[in-house]
């Protein structure tokens, strides 16, 4: 990433060069240190961090979850995190204080066993079926036990949190969530190095969810912050990413995010059958939402949109079924149209309007297989 360059030509032309082993709040990175280092992570693993670290530089230091409110001072320009982030319990208090840490620009190195290469390992080096049954195992004890809030105190009684299963995307979710942007990253052996430079701090939401059901902040009538509420069909903080992978992807046809590898396997299932919406009756009740109406969305789609159609979306309820599964538009554009020709018509005749919008949703839903996005 040419990011990564950069961050690599900063770190360079700002180093502070001491001719004794470096001494920073306690913490002593000595030769013999650094060969023991080496060996910890590997030829390749070592290689990559020595790119970005100088343990002659008094702002770079190497830290871990326990020392890191013992490190006295601000405004460091490098933080390396050797401890694997699969070991933490709090990885966002500890991506946070971090955070805290550096100055603005400053960069944060962390390392990870991706979830996909752990399953990747599982199902090539055992024979089938005895494969697929190694995996159900891990499938269910490392990734359903610690989501679901009946099993998450037995399953870290059980690891004291060593061993988690994380996907990438997601630990890239919690680093911008921390005040982050992801600048390189780079693969050595069964770990992931991701490179994050501080840019602000950290802007955790509270209604973050890890568990299945969750919370969606979205943008309802009058402007109204609503949580709407779902079955999880993304990897975990993937919301701090809309916005990048918006940028970065584009959209697709139907208004989705183009290519957008934050939706699981199991939540592509979940999105094919409309299971995920299943949570959205809470809404309905709650008076927040109607059967047919708007689509509830975030502020950075609600950006995308001109300020027209702002202004028409903010005049009614968000609904369940929105208007474009009735017109079936394929841009932006197309949906913003559609929205705007059923408000328009909705204000007029809601009751008449709605019953049109949910007959030709239903008959596109059934006929033609139109999925829930």
């Amino acid at each position: 990433m040419k990011k990564g360059s950069d961050a690599i030509r900063r770190l360079e032309s700002t180093g502070q060069r001491i001719e004794s082993a470096q001494k920073q709040s306690g913490f002593v990175i000595s030769p013999s240190y650094f060969i023991d280092l080496s060996q910890k992570l590997g030829q390749k693993g070592f290689e990559f961090i020595s790119r970005y670290f100088c343990r002659f530089n008094s702002r770079h230091v190497l830290i871990s979850s326990q020392d890191i409110s013992k490190l006295a001072g601000i405004n460091f320009q490098l933080l390396v995190s050797i401890e694997p982030i699969n070991n933490l319990i709090s990885i966002n208090e500890f991506f946070g204080a971090a955070n805290c840490k550096l100055e603005k620009g400053g960069i944060f190195i962390c390392r990870l066993k991706p979830q996909e290469k752990v399953e990747r390992r599982i199902l090539t080096r055992y024979p089938f079926p005895l494969n697929k049954l190694v995996y159900a195992a891990y499938f269910v004890f490392r990734r359903v036990f610690p989501k679901l809030s009946i099993t998450r105190n037995f399953y870290l009684s059980l690891t004291k949190g060593k061993n988690r299963s994380l996907r990438e995307l997601e630990v890239i979710g919690r680093l911008y969530a921390s005040g982050y942007e992801l600048v390189n990253k780079y693969s050595a052996g069964e770990y992931v190095y991701l490179v994050a430079e501080k840019l602000k701090a950290p802007f955790f939401d509270k209604y973050s969810s890890y568990g299945l059901l969750f919370k969606m902040k979205r943008i309802g009538k009058d402007g109204k912050e609503i949580l709407v509420y779902k079955l999880r069909t993304m990897v975990p903080f993937s919301e701090y990413l809309q916005e990048a992978f918006i940028n970065k992807n584009q959209l697709a046809k139907g208004g989705k995010i183009n290519n957008d590898s934050r939706i699981t396997p199991v939540g592509r299932i979940l999105r094919k059958y409309w299971i995920d919406e299943i949570p959205n009756i809470f809404n309905l009740l709650k008076g927040e939402m109607k059967l047919v109406g708007v689509r509830p969305i975030s502020k950075s789609y609600f950006n995308l949109y001109t300020p027209e159609l702002q202004k028409l979306r903010l005049k009614v309820k968000p609904g369940i079924i929105p208007p474009f599964y009735a017109d079936l538009p394929e841009t932006l554009e197309g949906i913003e149209k559609s929205e705007k020709k059923y408000i328009e018509s909705y204000l007029k005749n809601p009751t008449q309007t709605d019953i049109k919008y949910f007959i030709a949703s239903f008959k596109n839903i059934i006929f033609k297989k139109i999925r829930s996005y």
